[in-house]
């Protein structure tokens, strides 16, 4: 069952005798023990008083009040645990260490001990009672050790890492979201809708994400006069940017703020009406010119879009993310983040530079691994998106002829730069989604390497997105040690228009996590928040089944291109021990001793529930440096 309302409804059905509405059988997470005999009398008031309490569990059920959901608020002090305790489940080996070395599996055990945040030892309860627990005449001492045990049916893993997100980005974009409609008089009318209700303060643009017109009847890009067809709209300075955040639409009032003559731009795109003035729509290094005549955040805006996105990803089990692109004059606005213990989670931040292309030299790295911020990486954008067609690819899109998309910067620059950055030692991380993008920079990648390519295995140079590319340079990423730094959601969320574009030969190299893995290569999973949703089993169920929500995919129930699908195991390391080796971190991503408690209680078994109830799985508990920060524990 998707729909985790009618999961509940099943089942208290059938708890109270009422036969199933659905007809569906409930997946049955923890049979319980046999039926008691009773007293012959109370069998009789439990049926009536189930008989009342179905009529009430049916009233309420058609008019969809009965359930109801108090949400649980993150604590950045951390709620207190003991410095010394031991985590166990009664039924088994519930919990995933999920150790680095991948021969071990996921080190499945029944006891975590942690002392002052710190895993100090695994097993099994009866080990850990006798090595940690005294006893004095059966009773236990004030001295001994606490013991917290999981409930019935939940299990533990180490805390999921986002390896690919936009913290701050996330946190603007939920003011005016624009996922999901599908026409542009619908995106029209919710922007609409937001502006009615929230009056602009003087100077300010309205601004929103998501459209997407490959959901259009026309699958056309709109104009700036479809917005100024609105009059609630018109003369408003709006600024809508694509689900990719490849493109952007405007207001006339904003291009108005550009002046009469609208340049060019390499690396980008101004599309053009056949007089060739500007239509209202910029794609990638042209969008520079938008946001140069768009207001600032503040630090007061920074830190409210920061709150928004804590909320959201603690509550759905992140304890890490990777900021794909941490702007250079942003890197003051962390550090004080960090000095005043606002972080409750772990920030990994690629370095953007803003007006250059090597700003190394600005900026002192950060590699504390105490920190809840490392700074060590850098973000490069190699091309654009496959839904604008701003992917850099090496023949014609399948669906425009005589189209290729486009470099962001010219090909030749790509081997002095990467070759810079990697010699001032930072990280470096290339956002490349076509095929010819990926080619140029694994030229640039392996040139770097040459001297030392050992050295350069260690450099964990990371493709970013990784998905398009030749079977060829499949091979050669995972040879030099390159990772691939995947989102799963992205394979799923383009499956409808994908091979449209591509073809049906060059789409057996897109979204090929499996091809990647057979060359010895490692991935990292993530998101790319808040272009697809923050939410991690999202991802993992997209990695396992390569399916829509709702069970659909191109070529059927069995997934899209099923021979690339993960496994459990590896999209459970992927969103783990891999996102930590990712980032340098020798002491996250995983439940085994040494490392940091980082980890999430889940009420359901990822490894074994059904496929079609992973999205219903819930994070009841976060901890964070063995601080519980979400839900609750014992």
């Amino acid at each position: 069952m998707s729909d985790p309302s009618l999961r509940r409804r099943a089942a208290l059905a059938n708890q109270t005798g009422i036969r199933n509405p659905t007809n569906i059988t409930p997946y049955q997470r923890h049979p319980g023990p046999p039926a008691r005999r009773g007293h012959p009398t109370r069998s009789i008031h439990i049926s009536f008083s189930l008989l009342i309490l179905g009529f009430f569990v049916i009233y309420f059920q058609k008019n969809q009040s009965f359930y109801t959901s108090k949400k649980i608020e993150y604590s950045l002090d951390g709620k207190p645990l003991p410095d010394n305790f031991a985590i166990c489940s009664k039924e088994g080996q519930d919990i995933y260490t999920v150790p680095e070395n991948k021969d071990e599996g996921l080190g499945k055990t029944q006891c975590v001990v942690v002392n002052d945040g710190v895993v100090v030892d695994t097993g099994s309860i009866g080990k850990i009672r006798r090595k940690y627990v005294r006893s004095i005449y059966g009773k236990k001492s004030s001295e001994a050790m606490k013991m917290i045990y999981l409930p019935q049916g939940h299990t533990m893993t180490p805390g999921f890492i986002d390896s690919h997100g936009h913290p701050l980005v996330y946190g603007h974009a939920q003011q005016l979201p624009l996922h999901g409609y599908c026409s542009i008089a619908e995106t029209i009318q919710r922007v609409e809708k937001f502006v009615t209700d929230n009056p602009l303060k003087p100077g300010a643009w309205v601004e929103g994400l998501g459209w997407n017109q490959n959901l259009w009847e026309s699958k056309e890009f709109p104009t700036a006069a479809d917005l100024e067809s609105s009059q609630i709209l018109r003369n408003l300075p709006i600024s809508l940017t694509r689900v990719d955040y490849h493109a952007v639409w405007v207001s006339p009032a904003a291009l108005k703020l550009l002046g009469e003559d609208v340049p060019d731009v390499e690396g980008g795109q101004v599309v053009r009406d056949e007089d060739g003035k500007p239509t209202g729509i910029f794609l990638d290094n042209a969008i520079d010119m938008i946001k140069a005549v768009q207001p600032p955040m503040t630090a007061e805006d920074r830190e409210r879009c920061l709150n928004i996105m804590l909320k959201d990803a603690i509550s759905k089990g992140l304890t890490g993310v990777h900021d794909a692109m941490g702007l250079l004059s942003e890197v003051p606005f962390w550090k004080r983040m960090a000095s005043e213990g606002k972080l409750p989670i772990r920030f990994y931040q690629m370095l953007k530079c803003e007006d250059e292309d090597f700003c190394g030299d600005k900026v002192e790295q950060i590699t504390d691994p105490e920190s809840h911020l490392i700074l060590r990486s850098v973000k490069l954008f190699a091309d654009g998106a496959l839904g604008s067609r701003g992917a850099a690819l090496t023949e014609d899109y399948s669906d425009k002829p005589g189209w290729k998309g486009f470099m962001l910067k010219p090909e030749d620059h790509w081997a002095p730069l990467i070759k810079k950055w990697y010699d001032a030692g930072w990280q470096v991380n290339v956002h490349t989604i076509g095929d010819r993008a990926a080619h140029v920079v694994l030229d640039a990648i392996e040139a770097a390497q040459t001297d030392n390519p050992a050295k350069g295995r260690e450099a964990r140079f990371r493709l970013e997105h990784s998905q398009i590319m030749s079977l060829e340079d499949i091979e050669r990423a995972a040879r030099l040690g390159v990772i691939a730094s995947v989102q799963p959601t992205h394979a799923t969320s383009d499956m409808w228009y994908a091979e449209d574009r591509l073809g049906p030969e060059r789409i057996k190299g897109a979204y090929a996590w499996r091809s990647y893995l057979n060359h010895g290569g490692r991935i990292t999973l993530g998101s790319d928040f808040p272009v697809e949703s923050i939410d991690p089993l999202k991802g993992f169920y997209a990695a396992v089944t390569r399916l829509s929500e709702d069970g659909k995919s191109p070529h059927g129930k069995g997934g899209w291109y099923p021979s690339e699908k993960l496994t459990r195991e590896e999209a459970l390391r992927g969103m783990t021990i891999d996102g930590a080796y990712a980032s340098f971190s020798n002491t996250t991503g995983s439940l085994s001793v040494g490392k940091k408690f980082d980890a999430v209680v889940w009420d359901d078994d990822l490894m074994k529930v059904p496929d079609n109830e992973i999205l219903e799985v819930q994070a009841k508990s976060v901890i964070v440096d063995g601080k519980l920060i979400y839900g609750s524990l014992g």
